[in-house]
């Protein structure tokens, strides 16, 4: 299991807007952003030091049409910069659990399109897992097994559902004791994959649309970044300004659904500290995303699915047959509700 090291905090007092000035700045000199995206993520940041002082955690959805827009290499400069950060490129239901009640981490997930297809039990637990309340995954663990867990990552939130290690909690299992245990999967996360995030993961998730850059258009190429500085900042701002964060109670802009209202206010109360433009720019742009995120109807994604349907063969042209078996095999698309739960054939209209 990785070890992941909280950052000592910088020894004097930080400038929020200053502070987060700089992280923009950072993400725009490697990664062609869309409008709003650099003043987003720079929130992100500063909130993957917080997110345990409110209920509701965000999460970032990377998309982009085709190969090349940039994802990976904004997720590398993300991962220099985040607080105790945890990437995987595959991962089971049961280690995801494991590792985010153990680590507490901010969890990288890039090549979803790879990834999440057919892996239902990972997509509930990412679903679940932006609010605190409902983020718990229960298990039946060996009671010795548990015990000697405990006492190595010491106490988690799982007691909240198991904290009684009497007769009346455990039972005979095989001739080992054994209990009901509750794992949290309560943490920031951004998921990255070619094409649209699974409906419900994207609805819980602020979108970024990445598209690639045009030849005139220049970055500097990525090198390894030295985010310690900037991380021990942030971890000093979030220190002086905790209880602040932890009983804000932000205006949100009326024009969000409740559920993006919820998955943006952990970046307004931290735009509100920072103070000078960022409270307005985080409210433009949490406004700017969300109305592009939902800009996009069912045939618009469904040309994108098929647009990377021949991307991913690496042919011009394909039967339709072959088309139509690909198509059904994507899972959670827009278009999908359109059949009503009927698989695509070369007749569909």
């Amino acid at each position: 299991m990785p070890d992941l090291q909280d950052v000592e905090p910088w020894p004097e007092p930080v400038d929020g807007r200053v502070l987060l000035d700089e992280l923009k700045a950072w993400l725009v000199l490697f990664v062609v952003l869309p409008k709003w995206a650099a003043e987003i993520l720079a929130l992100w940041i500063l909130h993957t030091f917080a997110f345990l002082l409110r209920d509701t955690s965000t999460y970032i959805g990377l998309e982009s049409p085709i190969r090349r827009c940039g994802k990976t290499t904004l997720m590398s400069v993300l991962h220099d910069l985040v607080n105790r950060p945890l990437a995987s490129s595959n991962v089971s239901s049961s280690s995801l659990f494991h590792a985010i009640d153990e680590l507490r981490p901010t969890f990288f997930i890039d090549e979803g399109d790879m990834l999440l297809p057919g892996k239902t039990e990972v997509r509930g637990i990412l679903n679940a897992g932006y609010k605190t309340k409902m983020s718990y995954v229960l298990r039946v663990a060996n009671q010795k097994a548990d015990r000697v867990q405990r006492e190595s990552v010491g106490a988690s939130e799982r007691e909240n559902c198991a904290n009684q290690e009497g007769d009346a909690s455990a039972k005979k299992a095989g001739g080992k004791r054994s209990r009901l245990v509750s794992y949290s999967c309560f943490c920031p996360k951004i998921m990255a994959q070619i094409g649209r995030l699974p409906e419900t993961l994207a609805d819980r998730c602020i979108i970024v649309r990445m598209q690639r850059k045009t030849p005139d258009v220049k970055c500097e190429r990525l090198k390894k970044i030295d985010g310690t500085r900037l991380k021990r900042q942030c971890a000093r701002f979030i220190q002086d300004h905790a209880a602040e964060i932890a009983s804000a109670s932000p205006e949100i802009p009326a024009c969000l659904n409740d559920r993006m209202a919820d998955i943006c206010e952990p970046l307004i109360v931290l735009a509100d500290l920072a103070g000078g433009p960022w409270p307005e720019l985080a409210r433009q742009a949490m406004v700017g995303l969300s109305e592009s995120a939902q800009a996009n109807d069912p045939i618009e994604t469904l040309l994108l699915d098929v647009q990377l349907i021949f991307a991913n063969m690496g042919v011009e042209r394909a039967f339709s047959r072959t088309i139509v078996a690909a198509l059904n095999r994507l899972t959670g698309r827009p278009w999908a509700e359109m059949r009503k739960g009927k698989k695509i054939n070369d007749q569909s209209t």
